[in-house]
């Protein structure tokens, strides 16, 4: 009897956490959102009238960012987006997102992605999300476990609030965050980022993709062989991804001025902009105009060379921001790309089918994350008959990735970190297997 009282009581607790942690969050995220949708909008109409301002804003962004950095974050070694929060998982009870340093670093990441740089806000948003869960579990003194899901709580329905993907938000959470654990937290979590969605679409629209995957035959054997070959494609593609962030990380870390870093990768990338304007990332609509099929093969191979190029180079260099949105543009462009070389008649065929399936196949790669990758597919085109083509195609991305590559987009990062505060004394026991 006394075990079934503290049963309930833990249901009912976890379920309090779900709701209050939906409702604050989606407010927050919200917020977040609409104070970069209004900095974009004013950036592009500045950049209608003075073209050449896509050079000036990013290297503006980056002095902006180098004195921010400078002034608040001289000794934070803890990064910024989904790599934090893994670390704050894995070394739970040492409160490593504080209120300042997280404002900051959202700060930083609106001024990244409102003067264009390469960059998403897939990951700010979870970090803000997560901050959340962890700041009011941390004033109020709740156990480790409470903690853990306050932030998983967090982190899904921030994504759920901006992105208007609840259910994704809940399996990315317990995959990548929660790496396949703790999966009694699946109800809470899934609570949380319902509450979040609903509350959030009162005062925010958000993105509506508006896609039309036609009906197909995935029975036949030539289009299953197609799903096959495109998910080593795109597979091939996340490890090219990968591995330009990781190049360019290293590269700029040789030079020891952070300002002269920034600026130098501002100039780069608003140069590019300036040539290429469809590569700024204040052209949220760019991936949505790639799965209308209205681009052609050169200007999707620009696209996406261009953005693996200037991510690399964005967040390589030390702007803060996520690499959630750039990697769903690559996947786009790279699906419509192959779906356009193989047949010119299969966009009107089928829609822009592989271009929702390389969104998926890139999540499942650079993340290993299948599962995300595929309900990700399905949310974003609202058809669940895509389940088995999303399958084959992640499922083989995520395979060449690991057999081809052996980590994910976070591996490195998470490890530098730790071996940073290692450096600060933090006992590294702490860390969960």
């Amino acid at each position: 009897m006394m075990n079934l009282s503290y049963r309930n009581f833990s249901v009912l607790k976890n379920i309090g956490i779900a709701l209050s942690i939906g409702i604050t969050t989606s407010f927050i995220s919200v917020l977040f959102n609409i104070i970069i949708d209004t900095g974009v909008e004013g950036v592009s109409l500045l950049l209608r009238q003075l073209p050449y301002m896509y050079i000036f804003f990013p290297v503006l962004a980056g002095i902006i960012t180098f004195y921010l950095y400078k002034t608040f974050l001289k000794t934070d070694s803890t990064g910024i987006g989904i790599v934090q929060v893994l670390v704050e998982l894995s070394i739970i009870n040492t409160f490593l997102m504080k209120p300042l340093n997280v404002i900051i670093k959202v700060i930083l990441s609106i001024v990244t992605l409102v003067f264009g740089l390469s960059a998403g806000r897939f990951g700010p948003i979870v970090h803000l999300g997560s901050s959340i869960g962890s700041n009011i579990g941390y004033k109020l003194k709740m156990d480790s476990e409470t903690i853990r899901l306050m932030i998983g709580c967090g982190a899904a329905s921030a994504i759920a609030a901006v992105f208007g993907m609840p259910l994704f938000a809940s399996v990315f959470v317990l995959e990548v965050l929660f790496k396949k654990q703790y999966m009694n937290f699946f109800a809470p979590v899934v609570l949380g980022s319902t509450t979040s969605f609903i509350i959030s679409k009162i005062f925010y629209e958000g993105v509506d993709y508006n896609i039309n995957i036609i009906n197909f035959n995935y029975i036949d054997i030539k289009v299953l062989l197609l799903f096959v070959f495109f998910g080593f494609i795109i597979g091939l593609i996340s490890i090219i991804y990968i591995k330009s962030i990781k190049i360019f990380t290293i590269f700029f870390s040789k030079s020891k001025s952070l300002f002269r870093r920034l600026v130098i990768a501002g100039a780069i990338v608003g140069i590019i902009g300036f040539i290429f304007p469809l590569n700024f990332e204040i052209h949220s609509y760019t991936t949505i105009n790639i799965l209308k099929g209205e681009f052609g093969v050169y200007i999707l191979l620009s696209i996406i060379a261009l953005k693996i190029l200037t991510t690399g180079i964005t967040l390589g260099s030390g702007f803060v921001g996520g690499n959630f949105y750039p990697g769903l543009t690559i996947g786009a462009a790279t699906g419509i790309l192959f779906q356009s070389l193989y047949s010119k008649t299969m966009i009107n065929e089928y829609g822009p089918l592989f271009g929702v399936l390389g969104i998926g196949g890139m999540i499942a790669g650079y993340f290993n994350a299948p599962l995300s990758g595929i309900i990700l597919a399905i949310e974003i085109s609202k058809n669940f008959n895509l389940m088995f083509p999303a399958l084959i195609v992640c499922s083989i991305s995520v395979s060449t990735t690991f057999y081809l590559y052996g980590k994910d987009i976070f591996s490195d990062s998470f490890l530098k970190i730790i071996k940073d505060l290692d450096k600060e004394e933090i006992d590294i026991e702490k860390i969960k297997a």
